[in-house]
């Protein structure tokens, strides 16, 4: 009798175990399932902003070297053009020709303020002015019975001009956003520790609750 009621009291002893390692396993899992999905959200989060700074400090590279490059390669398309229409006045001996000559140095001008200038007021001012000068210049190789567009060059100056001003709109962003992913990590870190401790008690309590249910189904368990 006596060893049955041990029996008893072991198997209701061993239940009250498995049940306490369940409830702490109930709770343990509810608290690490809200905390893995604000992990993951934290990290994507973190990784996006990361990606977009990267991607923004190339893009400033980019647009920094474009725009001069497109004001040099403008600067050169618009001599090459005058060059030969000054060339073609001379030839036919045009009374204009010095007028030409004027414009361009003109245009030079501001060829010199636009590679110098970093202002986008000061920019948008010298590249108005410049094609005002071109189509003067269009007006008077017309007079001398020569017909030319300086479209091309209007292009480029325009794709300069907007290169620039996508710059101005990006260049601080990096730097707004420098703390950002700081931030991130330093809510990651704080609940990591957190994270990792649960999914630790969590494994802890699942195999001293394999064990007992061993234990109880009489099963030996070394």
């Amino acid at each position: 009798m006596t060893e049955i009621t041990e029996k008893i009291d072991t198997n209701k002893l061993m239940e009250l175990v498995i049940d306490k390692h369940n409830k702490f396993i109930g709770v343990f899992k509810e608290e690490f399932s809200g905390l893995d999905e604000k992990l993951n959200a934290l990290k994507k989060q973190s990784q996006e902003i990361k990606k977009e700074i990267e991607t923004n400090g190339t893009k400033i590279i980019v647009l920094n070297e474009k725009y001069f490059l497109y004001f040099h390669q403008a600067k050169k398309q618009r001599e090459e053009l005058f060059n030969t229409v000054l060339e073609k006045m001379r030839h036919a001996n045009a009374t204009n020709t010095n007028n030409v000559a004027r414009i361009s140095s003109r245009i030079e001008e501001f060829e010199k303020k636009l590679q110098n200038s970093r202002n986008i007021d000061d920019e948008d001012k010298a590249i108005v002015e410049i094609k005002k000068l071109l189509y003067d210049f269009e007006s008077e190789a017309r007079k001398s019975g020569i017909i030319v567009t300086s479209k091309a060059i209007l292009d480029i100056l325009n794709e300069a001009n907007a290169s620039h001003k996508e710059l101005i709109s990006i260049m601080d962003k990096p730097k707004q956003d420098i703390s950002s992913p700081k931030d991130f990590e330093t809510q990651i870190g704080e609940i990591e520790g957190r994270h990792n401790w649960l999914k630790r008690r969590i494994e802890s309590h699942n195999a001293a609750l394999a064990y007992w249910v061993k234990q109880k189904g009489g099963i030996k368990v070394e």
